[in-house]
């Protein structure tokens, strides 16, 4: 080839791989990449950069975007994104491998829950093997100051103990497996290590695929187990609503955690498996054909009392997580919930912003408005109250309530009180919960330990008393003879008004999520000097108790990005932002693959409409 020949063709490379990175950019929403993984380069091509650009600039690792065949297995490997700095955003890599090459029988593709059970299983075992072999470290260690080597880390978003459609492993409408990866590219300064980026990118990856995608690397007994299990426990989901309950509870079940800071199950002598009571056991089939014993939740107005550290928070805390499919193993795989089902707690501090509350609260001081209640500084009465009104809006059917993260306030006011204080604006719950389930089909599931009025509206009881659960339904009727009180109760229960949102993120950067329950929003312009005691910019989502994997907050992240854009012009509803986002939203479905991050996690309507509506700043009207 001629000098000329060679410029040119050089050229003509980089204006391809110009136009690529140019598409990436301009992409800017979630929905950006293509699920085809036409023909590229082969193998010795990538190789062939990786040795040409080691010992440049930093920025020459861009010339690696773009798609590299594998034959043998044949995969093709796509840099979708390269980071500009070794301190930057890490990379983003894709292995997309073709249906038919990985192995996999086809019973795998004829659903959505065994297509999201069967790429959470591969996750799995990719983020093992990654941590096994210890290619999530850094080279150098960050010991050797800004001119050592750094960078090098490999990674996939590691799932927890729920399995959830996630874009680390899915099947894309091409119907291939990919697996996506973030590296941070490694250098000495701002000069490339092309030795220590080859290992990752064209011999690491290479043996994460061949171990992850390929059935014959994979255990099939094990990988079968996993898909049953998930099928099993969609499938008990779908019978609740046949069967008039909130939730179902297997019998051997294990609740308590191994400590608080763990999700894993508690062993030893002191786990208590999970027993029925004898009126609320009921039998129900099973996906693969088999039946489980447990005790349903039935639908209406649950109790669960009993003395301190004796398991009804656990056994709370277990239901609100219910919603999502659990691993095997994990000690609540036979345990299912309404899936609508909202966590509610107080959230002193929260922003709320045009919400109808008059259902528990009718005034203020300063005549304020509560069927348009907007403040940035909520009390524990009106965020609670907010929190209700919130959850409903989204088609919540089961509230989940625990006495000692809610304000005492708005769950009762007994008698005594009512006597004293004559003119008070809030209604409690326990005087709505009749009428909300009455008129609107909403039961409520409430750890209660001292407030005794709530046996009066209580269709059931259920005691904890070391990890173990009876029915004290009759004795709770029996003492609300014997200690009459007068419980009031609403005759109607109130509005639920439907809003429509408004984002504009101007003068901000992307939203993006630097800790499981939080997304930060910072401003465009730097201050000039940082003052570490104010409060960081953004969305504090703390009070979300059902939301369990940073992935999931930077999913909300994103999907802000989207409403914001859809929003410049005209406020939409709740189901207008779902229906736009199409299967961006929800747990039931896989996410969809022109999602350009590895690293998101599916949410529900109810999360995504508690984040909105903790936007300080977001324009609502009803």
């Amino acid at each position: 080839m001629s000098v000329d020949a060679g410029e040119a063709h050089f050229i003509a490379r980089e204006d391809k791989r110009t136009e690529a990175r140019a598409s990436l950019r301009n992409a800017g929403s979630s929905f950006s990449i293509s699920s085809s993984s036409a023909s590229g380069p082969g193998w010795e091509r990538l190789q062939q950069d990786l040795r040409g650009i080691d010992g440049q600039q930093y920025g020459a690792y861009k010339r690696l975007l773009g798609k590299y065949e594998h034959a043998s297995p044949s995969f093709t490997l796509s840099i979708d994104y390269v980071q500009g700095d070794p301190y930057a955003s890490p990379s983003r890599v894709r292995a997309i491998m073709a249906w038919a090459k990985t192995g996999l029988p086809d019973e795998y593709l004829q659903s959505d829950i065994r297509r999201i059970a069967l790429c959470d299983f591969t996750t799995r075992v990719c983020a093992s093997l990654i941590r096994a072999r210890h290619l999530d470290q850094n080279v150098g260690g960050g010991k050797s100051g800004w001119s050592g080597p750094k960078g090098g880390a490999f990674n996939i978003n590691a799932p927890g103990q729920e399995i959830l459609p996630r874009t680390s492993s899915l099947i894309n409408a091409d119907d291939e497996m990919e697996l996506r990866f973030t590296t941070s590219l490694p250098a000495a300064g701002r000069t490339i290590l092309g030795n220590e980026a080859h290992r990752i990118l064209a011999v690491n990856l290479v043996e994460l695929v061949k171990q992850s995608l390929l059935l014959v690397n994979l255990d099939e007994q094990k990988l079968q187990h996993h898909v049953q299990c998930a099928e099993n426990q969609r499938n008990l989901r779908q019978q609740l609503a046949a069967n008039d309950l909130v939730a179902f509870v297997a019998n051997g079940s294990m609740l308590p955690r191994a400590s608080g800071a763990s999700a894993t199950p508690m062993t030893g002598s002191n786990a208590v498996p999970f027993v029925s009571p004898g009126h609320l056991a009921l039998t129900l089939p099973l996906a693969d054909g088999t039946s489980i014993t447990g005790m349903g939740l039935r639908r209406g107005i649950t109790l669960l009392t009993g003395g301190g550290f004796h398991g009804k928070s656990t056994l709370l805390q277990a239901l609100e997580l219910g919603i999502y499919d659990h691993i095997p193993g994990d000690g609540r795989e036979l345990i299912v919930t309404d899936p609508t089902a909202v966590k509610i707690r107080a959230e002193d501090g929260r922003s709320v912003t045009s919400l109808d509350i008059t259902p528990y609260i009718s005034t203020l001081p300063g005549n304020r408005n509560t069927k348009l209640f907007s403040t940035d500084d909520a009390s524990g009465s009106t965020s609670m109250a907010a929190n209700i009104q919130e959850a409903l809006e989204a088609g919540c059917k089961s509230l989940l309530i625990d006495e000692d993260s809610s304000a005492t306030n708005l769950l009762v006011r007994d008698q005594r009180m009512q006597t004293l204080i004559k003119h008070e604006p809030i209604t409690p719950l326990v005087a709505q919960a009749r009428a909300l389930y009455r008129e609107y089909g909403v039961s409520a599931v409430i750890v209660i330990g001292g407030l005794g009025d709530w046996l009066s509206v209580a269709d059931e009881v259920i005691a904890m008393e070391d990890y173990v659960p009876r029915s004290l339904t009759t004795e709770a009727k029996k003492v609300v003879i014997d200690f009459p009180t007068h419980v009031m109760q609403a005759s109607e229960y109130g509005t639920i008004t439907p809003r429509k949102f408004q984002v504009n993120l101007n003068g901000r950067r992307s939203p993006y999520a630097t800790r499981k329950r939080f997304i930060a929003m910072k401003p465009q312009a730097r201050e000039a000097v940082n003052d570490p005691s104010q409060d960081e910019p953004g969305v504090d989502l703390g009070g979300l108790d059902q939301i369990v994997e940073i992935g999931q907050a930077r999913t909300i992240a994103h999907i802000m990005q989207q409403v914001a854009a859809m929003t410049t012009s005209q406020p939409l509803s709740l189901n207008q932002i779902v229906s736009a986002m199409g299967n961006a939203v929800g747990i039931e479905h896989c996410l969809p693959s022109s999602l350009n991050d590895g690293e998101l996690v599916a949410i529900r309507v109810s999360e995504l409409a508690a984040a909105l509506s903790r936007i300080r700043g977001i324009t609502v009207t009803q």
